[in-house]
């Protein structure tokens, strides 16, 4: 059994609460744009008889819409506590 660990692995992350200052992030707005326009791909993936990429894109989609919903969450509670 291997049990040696590259030396890059054998420290963990630091845990920091900082984010980074990126003035070109995504707001919930870009991201729900997105999600529109996939789910556009999805539907015509389904029209064309390519179901199970259409599934799979859909369920993709799932998954960034709970996280769409975690961020506006995330959002209004920020506008909260500045207000």
């Amino acid at each position: 059994m291997y049990s040696h660990r590259p030396q890059s692995l054998s420290k963990p992350f630091p845990m920091t609460k900082k984010h980074p200052a990126d003035t070109n992030a995504a707001t919930a707005a870009d991201i729900e744009r997105s999600i529109q326009a996939l789910n556009k791909m999805a539907e015509r993936l389904w029209g064309d008889g390519r179901e199970v990429e259409a599934k799979a894109l859909l369920d993709a989609l799932d998954g960034l819409n709970r996280a769409l919903d975690r961020i506006r969450i995330g959002e209004s509670r920020r506008l909260k506590t500045l207000h």
